[in-house]
């Protein structure tokens, strides 16, 4: 009888497990099935947030054993963010379906490749050691009913999360009167350009702007006798790479919240705003840093005192180097600039260019371009 009784407790577990999303059954070498479940504001963030989790979950063991490294906190953000990268394959076991407070959930089966997460963590630890921790500006401007506000409610949220990735910014207190002034203008005329000449004169590889608004929407009548403030926050962020001006990220969204009080509404709809922008950002800018230092992405190629005769050979050659996927080129004012997609980074890439362009004079390599003069 008593082992009936196990056998039937060990039964209500294994439901109570699946129930939870914590199982986690083992498919082969490197491989295991993987039951969770995800959350998010729309339906496409919960299955996301799903598959992290489920990556996260079936890699658990060797994920605590890099615990104590090192940059961990970075490299496990990097790598989780490619996390559809490991899932083999994944089946919906409910919904997804909208909980009371509007939030999506979804219970997912995923297969995923432990193995996968173990060989591409080595690698970003391995170039994250190379290249260092990437900077980032972030420089938002905020208004309440129309009045600028000396601090971001939305900008400070971004802050936080990339800080606990494990990102490094720029200090707010180093910038200037003057710097937040062309900054505001800046924004209000959507020219990033200005922002990006700030950004790499403090050392920053990305720089997310854009502008944040609070606005009443009336006030209601609670129970018949509180009166609460109605505010609704609109926000429009992008982030951008300092040396080329490339966009990362494009995110907009609403918030909205109510308060007796209606300088509290106004900023907890903010707060708000910035629990659904902040991850959608940081999402992005993870990704874009995978890319990096994994040697994907575009890598420019700028070269001065070029003929035209140079500027074709040199756009030839780049497409003959083995590793590179796709060029772009333009000649101006005996200035070539090629835009090249490859799978190596821009270090890798300026020793194959000079390997097969022997005229070619490099001044500088950064993180994405590459500089340089054709000799004489």
């Amino acid at each position: 009888m008593m082992r009936k009784h196990v056998a039937i407790l060990c039964v209500i577990g294994a439901c109570l497990a699946t129930a939870a999303g914590q199982t986690v059954v083992k498919k082969g070498p490197g491989l295991v099935e993987v039951t969770v479940t995800g959350q998010g504001m729309s339906k496409e963030e919960a299955i996301r947030d799903a598959l992290r989790k489920a990556v996260e979950r079936g890699a658990k063991t060797f994920i605590h054993s890099e615990s104590e490294t090192k940059d961990f906190v970075l490299v496990r953000d990097t790598v989780l963010a490619r996390a559809m990268g490991f899932v083999q394959s994944h089946r919906v076991l409910s919904g997804p379906r909208q909980t009371p407070d509007e939030v999506w959930e979804v219970s997912i089966s995923a297969v995923v490749s432990v193995e996968g997460v173990q060989n591409v963590w080595g690698t970003v630890k391995t170039l994250l050691k190379q290249i260092g921790r990437p900077k980032i500006m972030v420089a938002l401007t905020e208004k309440i009913q129309g009045q600028a506000q000396e601090d971001s409610t939305v900008q400070t949220r971004i802050e936080n999360l990339l800080l606990k990735s494990g990102f490094l910014l720029v200090n707010k207190k180093q910038l200037k009167a003057i710097d937040l002034k062309d900054i505001a203008a800046a924004v209000a005329e959507d020219k990033p350009q200005k922002i990006q000449a700030i950004a790499k004169r403090f050392g920053a590889q990305l720089f997310i702007t854009g502008s944040t608004n609070a606005v009443s929407s009336g006030s209601t009548l609670a129970f018949g006798q509180v009166r609460l403030y109605d505010y609704g926050a609109d926000g429009d962020i992008k982030c951008y790479r300092s040396d080329t001006a490339q966009m990362l990220a494009s995110q907009n969204g609403t918030a909205k919240w109510s308060d007796q009080n209606p300088r509290n509404a106004a900023k907890k709809s903010l707060w708000r705003l910035g629990d659904i922008l902040g991850p959608k950002v940081q999402d992005n800018i993870l990704r874009f840093w995978l890319d990096v230092i994994q040697g994907h992405g575009e890598v420019v190629l700028e070269v001065e005192d070029v003929s035209f005769r140079d500027y074709l050979n040199l756009k030839k050659a780049v497409q003959g180097i083995k590793g590179v996927e796709d060029v772009t080129a333009k000649y101006s004012n005996k200035i070539a600039k090629i835009s090249i997609q490859a799978n190596m980074n821009a270090e890798q890439l300026a020793e194959k260019i000079v390997e097969v362009v022997a005229n070619l004079e490099i001044s500088d390599v950064s993180q994405n371009v590459i500089k340089g003069k054709m000799k004489k």
